[in-house]
């Protein structure tokens, strides 16, 4: 794989149009239709993305983190929906008047349907705000250093991902996996931005993990929702043993994944 600078030439133009799209979805989120979870959604993907090209070239910190928690504040109406579609997932059956079961079903649609209203129109201009920071930053590079400064961070975000994958495999801790999706969105996410017409290698075993991980996560979110609730192993057995039993089969996908598939083509000396 070619990973001369010249491959990441458009760098820099490319993370100012992602900067301006994610500021265009921001803004049609006052105007959704009643889309409100299913845009914040593609909001949040797309700054996923971008702060992944941003880690690339190595931009500082406070910028990424500003990302960050724009998808945090507009997280809580998304994640409600992605709750209640993982509880329907597990085929539980919740259908028996006064089970325990029927209550949680009828308590995550309700925060599901909430989850339709728009967020405050503070929260969008202040992530508007931000945003426009980031794209100044970005404008008053030029494309030669932006360049450069992507292929050395494209090589440090691979080694990285490496790095947490091996990690995964001996300790098999959750945060471990957790981290593993992090570094497999960043890697991915950054270079279609950065470099989108490069070979990145390993790229559909990367995304098939990522996608498992995700399954995983939104598993864990459940989870803890839960647990936060009082709904416990004791009064709540139905539910947790579905819930455990697909996270340990999603789980073993996952190693299965890196261990024959991932790490033989993104590090094939070892």
């Amino acid at each position: 794989m070619s990973e001369a600078p010249s491959d990441f030439i458009s760098a820099r133009p490319n993370l100012i149009a992602a900067s301006i799209e994610m500021e265009r979805m921001l803004s049609g989120l006052t105007d959704s239709h009643g889309r409100v979870a299913d845009e914040i959604h593609v909001v949040r993907k797309h700054g996923k993305r971008l702060r992944g090209g941003l880690a690339v070239i190595g931009e500082a910190k406070p910028c990424i983190r500003w990302i960050a928690v724009i998808g945090r504040m507009l997280g809580g109406s998304r994640d409600a929906v992605v709750r209640a579609k993982t509880w329907d997932s597990l085929n539980i059956d919740s259908s028996i008047p006064g089970s325990v079961e029927a209550a949680i079903y009828s308590i995550l649609g309700l925060e599901a349907h909430a989850a339709a209203r728009r967020p405050p129109q503070e929260v969008i201009d202040w992530s508007l705000a931000a945003l426009v920071q980031v794209r100044n930053r970005l404008e008053a590079r030029s494309d030669e250093e932006t360049a450069e400064l992507a292929e050395k961070g494209s090589g440090h975000l691979k080694k990285q991902l490496k790095k947490r994958l091996k990690r995964a495999l001996q300790r098999v801790h959750n945060e471990d996996f957790h981290d593993c999706r992090k570094a497999a969105k960043a890697w991915l996410g950054g270079m279609s931005i950065v470099a989108p017409d490069l070979e990145i290698p390993a790229k559909s075993e990367t995304e098939k993990l990522a996608d498992n991980l995700g399954d995983e996560n939104d598993l864990e979110v459940l989870a803890k929702w839960l647990t936060d609730r009082g709904f416990t192993h004791a009064t709540t057995r139905v539910a947790w043993k579905s819930l455990l039993k697909r996270q340990e089969k999603i789980r073993r996908r996952s190693i299965s994944l890196i261990r024959k598939e991932l790490l033989p083509v993104i590090d094939p000396k070892n």
